[in-house]
């Protein structure tokens, strides 16, 4: 399948990804974290801080690497810390004594309701694994990471069982916060959070968030019917450009929404949306809000069965892509295959090369006609009574290619199978008749 990109958003990826650039003075230096370690100064293994939340912060400096312990085979650490130092890593150990796993867990039971992961409070801060899921944060009743400054990254974390806190996760915020002007997020997998990402922009301020190569889904079949929404964008302006882009992304299975954008702007790339239970893409915002995807796959298996009823959290209207019709929203070089799209029949976002198939609502927003995308995987993807039967981690493991010749080759995401990147996830079992699903 031949590989598109959006080419402005590419360049700014490439630009901003070409690698960590930290203030590397003379005195920079290893610092290190082990519950085995004495504790003194985290100048060596022997002396090493016993958890991040025990860091001497005056003994850190501008382009300091911060080493965390994963033993041979994963260190879990019960904590929370903030970071106040700017221009430092916090990087998994690599050597093959201290480069396991490294699990950062939030405190239950804390009085502690607004408990926050890591509280990002200095600017140009990286965390980094050495490889995919690395260094997992999971189980924090408010978030994960707070990042709200500039110049940030995560790179191959995982955020994991992100709820919020009780009772009925009524504290709930979302795996991660994010604003500020040129942080990203690479290589980053968001697994059972209410909200995996949450933007809450800077106001007055130009804010810019990258996710590259990211996943986001679910393994289980809701948190009080609200498991999960992938990307939550802010529902008020901040009087200076806000904008989000994501290339190269998983969004699904089995997620409430896929994006639910506001009234800033949003590019997408290169991305494969997976049967959201709400709507792979939701556009609230208004006007001069504005969303433009390219290269992206929609995959949305509408419930057509009438002995399933769909129930959730607001109901399950099996949208792919729906819209208030204020915003700006276009859509070019796309597969849409299923779902509703809830377009008002005013508005239309074809931007050109679509292909899109088996939809209802405004059938001519995307596409002049019906063409069937012929997946790899068509017979699987198509079958009749597939909703009823369906497992959603299947929707991992399949083909979304077009077969050679399709009328959608060169269309579409690039991602085959998102077992291809990583393990596959979603639901192992089939889809309750109560709640429905993909």
């Amino acid at each position: 399948m031949k590989r598109r990109t959006l080419k402005s958003l590419l360049g700014l990826i490439c630009a901003l990804s070409t690698g960590i650039a930290l203030n590397t003075a003379a005195s920079a230096k290893n610092l290190y974290i082990s519950p085995s370690g004495s504790g003194t100064d985290g100048a060596s293994w022997s002396s090493a801080w016993q958890d991040p939340a025990k860091i001497d912060w005056s003994k850190v400096q501008a382009g300091d690497q911060i080493i965390l312990d994963g033993g041979t085979s994963g260190i879990t650490y019960v904590t929370e810390f903030a970071v106040p130092a700017s221009s430092v890593v916090i990087r998994q150990a690599t050597d093959k004594a201290h480069g396991g796993q490294v699990t950062l867990k939030g405190i239950y039971p804390t009085r502690n309701l607004n408990s926050i992961g890591i509280n990002v409070l200095g600017s140009n801060v990286h965390i980094v694994a050495a490889r995919r899921s690395g260094i997992v944060l999971k189980n924090y009743p408010a978030l994960a990471v707070s990042l709200k400054t500039n110049g940030n990254s995560l790179r191959n974390v995982e955020i994991n069982g992100i709820t919020g806190f009780q009772p009925y996760g009524s504290g709930k915020i979302g795996g991660v916060a994010f604003g500020g002007f040129n942080n990203q997020f690479i290589n980053c997998d968001f697994r059972d959070c209410v909200y995996g990402a949450v933007e809450k922009p800077v106001a007055g301020a130009r804010n810019l968030t990258v996710f590259n190569n990211c996943t986001f889904g679910s393994n289980r079949y809701g948190y009080w019917g609200e498991d999960g929404s992938c990307i939550v964008g802010a529902k008020t302006a901040t009087g200076a450009p806000s904008i989000i882009y994501a290339h190269h992304c998983v969004f699904g299975p089995f997620v409430n929404y896929g994006i639910d954008q506001g009234n800033n702007h949003l590019l997408i790339s290169d991305s494969l949306f997976l049967n959201a239970r709400i709507a792979n893409l939701n556009v609230t915002g208004n006007a001069p809000a504005s969303v433009r995807v390219a290269g992206c796959t929609f995959y949305q298996k509408q419930i057509t069965d009438g002995n399933i009823v769909p129930k959730a959290v607001g109901g399950l209207t099996q949208n792919t892509i729906a819209t208030s019709g204020s915003a700006d929203v276009k859509v070019s070089n796309s597969i849409i295959y299923g779902g509703v799209v809830k377009v008002p029949a005013t508005q239309v976002l074809n931007a050109g090369n679509n292909i899109q198939y088996a939809v209802s609502g405004n059938t001519v927003a995307l596409a002049a006609q019906m063409t069937d995308p012929n997946f790899v995987d068509k017979d699987t993807l198509q079958a009749a009574g597939t909703v009823a039967t369906f497992v959603p981690q299947t929707l991992t493991t399949l083909n979304f290619d077009p077969a050679m010749g399709s009328a959608a080759s060169g269309k579409g995401s690039s991602f085959d199978r998102v077992s291809d990147t990583v393990a596959a996830y979603g639901p192992m079992y089939g889809i309750p008749t109560a709640i429905g699903g993909p």
